[in-house]
């Protein structure tokens, strides 16, 4: 368990330390070249996902300063972003599963033997979808949270000092979304919003950092 740091699933810190959030970016529309979707009005509010590129059937993030890191900050400090698209099969296709990876590392420094460092990471998937066999319907929704390894949760105590790798997934079964809200057919428009947090927290002689940078920075696929 993480001391001396409650973090909910939404919870948010600014305390002095390094949180990067730059601005909201709008990035468009983007072909998939296999001919499956589209992906809509890609857009997060603080920028910090980075300009997708649409490869086969997946759209894929190279994040850009996504961050939180800190030196004896026992507070805490958060950065947050939430992307959000819209996911439209081509005539003929249907969307029956959606995928969603995410990585990248973490580092976790002490410098004396009290010294007490963890980094948190919390990735919450909202799915609405839209249409059904090209029929506009409501109330058809979904949400859940990713998956991480150590749970998301790493700390000096169990992972020790160094840098590391740190992985996460969601499969999302929108033919399950359907049928649970009592509907019939298969998804044709879906919307997603992906919301994450990056916490660090380092006691007195610790540093501790949690970055989502280059590669498989986060992969949608479809």
């Amino acid at each position: 368990m993480i001391r001396k740091l409650s973090l909910g699933a939404w919870t948010l810190l600014f305390v002095p330390g390094f949180a990067s959030a730059p601005w909201a970016a709008s990035y468009g529309t983007f072909m998939d070249p296999s001919g499956t979707v589209t992906y809509e009005d890609v857009a997060d509010i603080n920028g910090l996902y980075g300009a997708p590129q649409v490869s086969l059937n997946s759209l894929d993030f190279t994040p850009v300063g996504f961050s939180a890191q800190c030196s004896q900050c026992p507070g805490g400090v958060s950065t947050s972003d939430t992307l959000t698209l819209n996911i439209q099969a081509t005539e003929g296709q249907q969307i029956s599963e959606i995928t969603v990876n995410e990585g990248l590392d973490y580092t976790l420094q002490s410098f004396d033997a009290a010294g007490f460092a963890s980094v948190v990471i919390v990735a919450n998937v909202f799915i609405d979808v839209l249409e059904i066999n090209g029929v506009s319907v409501i109330n058809v929704i979904a949400n859940a949270s990713m998956v991480f390894t150590q749970n998301g949760e790493y700390e000096t105590d169990d992972e020790g000092t160094g840098t590391f790798i740190w992985e996460g997934s969601l499969m999302i079964d929108v033919d399950t979304v359907i049928a649970d809200a009592g509907e019939i057919g298969r998804a044709t428009l879906v919307s997603i919003s992906l919301g994450n947090t990056l916490t660090a927290f380092a006691e007195s002689g610790a540093t501790a950092r949690i970055e989502k940078k280059d590669f498989d920075g986060l992969a949608i696929t479809v």
